[in-house]
């Protein structure tokens, strides 16, 4: 009974940290996120803002502008803005490498939705969204190799783009992301911040961020089949002690990544924050996952 008990108040100690995570991510991101936002420069890239029209709304990125090279893409999670993906972009061999966009995905930074519309939940509206600089990165490096890096929610996206536009995606990297359908599914305090009670005490990008998670176990169970089939270089990198999402993705991405052409990583003693903590280890890695689109 005690070792039930004791479980039990693990599960509920870290179910608390998580919850408290999200708030103060969604509170450092209301606190942070303008469109004049400063770059810290530090930490960036020779980095220049750009949006792309599409219909009624503006996808808005931050571009290095080396024309002429493979193209990087970083997605970030929810709640984010492309400014979440700095220190990865900032590693000079990187920099000399690739091309470097990192977008505002739709609803997030400057990529504001149409007035009405909060969120987008499903990744295949989402991806449809994104779809236009994509094409336009690919047709202006005639061609060239392009990846797609994202960090949590980023990256469960970006395996989600390479399935449904394969002819665009050369190459995925998947940073402290669920892609396990089950392990993707909403949780209590998911559930909880989904009723009127506790919604209506939420700043909006956590209302943003909880809206987002429900659309990702739907989106992973289609790409069950896809795994097995993906013709391309992967990554998955993964803290043991993840807060935000389970740890045993590491164990799907085993069991489901092509092991001919993936690399799947967890790191001891490490959570969440992959894109700030391990800025450069996902700086070489996304290097060594260039060097091997561009060999194929």
């Amino acid at each position: 009974m005690q070792s039930v008990t004791g479980f039990m108040n693990r599960r509920f100690k870290k179910s608390l940290l998580a919850l408290l995570l999200l708030f103060a991510a969604a509170y450092l991101f209301a606190q942070g996120d303008t469109q004049d936002a400063v770059i810290e420069p530090d930490l960036a890239a020779p980095l220049t803002q750009h949006s792309l029209a599409s219909g009624a709304f503006n996808l808005h990125y931050l571009d290095t502008e080396e024309l002429g090279r493979p193209t990087v893409v970083f997605i970030h999670g929810t709640p984010g803005s492309a400014r979440s993906m700095r220190r990865v972009m900032a590693d000079s061999r990187l920099q000399q490498a690739a091309r470097l966009v990192a977008i505002d995905r739709p609803g997030w930074g400057a990529s504001q939705l149409p007035a009405g519309q909060r969120s987008v939940p499903d990744f295949d509206e989402q991806s449809a969204m994104i779809e236009p600089l994509l094409l336009r990165l690919k047709a202006q490096s005639k061609g060239q190799a392009l990846l797609l890096v994202g960090h949590s929610y980023g990256g469960s996206l970006a395996a989600y783009i390479a399935y449904r536009y394969p002819e665009l995606v050369d190459g995925v990297f998947m940073a402290a992301s669920a892609i396990d359908p089950v392990l993707g599914k909403p949780r209590w305090y998911n559930r909880a911040a989904s009723t009127w009670l506790v919604s209506r005490f939420l700043r909006a990008p956590l209302l943003k961020a909880n809206d987002e998670i429900w659309g990702v176990s739907p989106a992973l169970e289609r790409l069950r089949p896809w795994w097995a089939n993906a013709d391309i270089p992967m990554v998955f990198l993964q803290g043991d002690e993840d807060e935000l999402v389970d740890p045993r993705n590491f164990d799907f991405a085993k069991s489901v990544l092509p092991a001919a052409d993936s690399t799947v990583i967890q790191l001891a003693n490490q959570g969440h924050l992959l894109q700030i903590q391990r800025s450069e280890l996902m700086a070489e890695l996304a290097l060594e996952l260039l060097a091997r689109v561009t060999q194929l």
